[in-house]
């Protein structure tokens, strides 16, 4: 049987290059961050999520989510893509990504 080790140097680094190209590729799709609205819609939301209707809607339940109810249910653009890298598991477990910029 053939089996093959990597150092954790190895995997940060293909763990890097992979958020970099997912990261290319969002702005490549959305063709850039900044032509999006500072408020989304609910429907807004869910083309950059790329979910349907009942997954937004749990979504929009969850306490953590950035909904603001003043104005009818709106998202803010930047609090949803801070909320998206905050509950990105694999990047929090499997990267130092969030780490970036910390002194010790």
């Amino acid at each position: 049987m053939f089996t093959m080790q990597y150092d954790d140097k190895f995997i940060n680094q293909i763990a890097a290059k992979i958020a970099d190209r997912a990261t290319e590729m969002l702005v490549e799709r959305l063709g850039s961050l900044n032509e999006l609205p500072h408020i989304l819609t609910r429907t807004e939301a869910m083309e950059v999520l790329r979910c349907g209707p009942t997954k937004m809607s749990e979504l929009m339940a969850r306490p953590d989510f950035p909904v603001n109810d003043e104005c009818g249910k709106k998202i803010p653009t930047a609090l949803l893509f801070r909320w998206i890298e905050s509950n990105t598991r694999w990047g929090k477990e499997n990267t130092h990504y969030f780490k970036k910029g910390v002194t010790a």
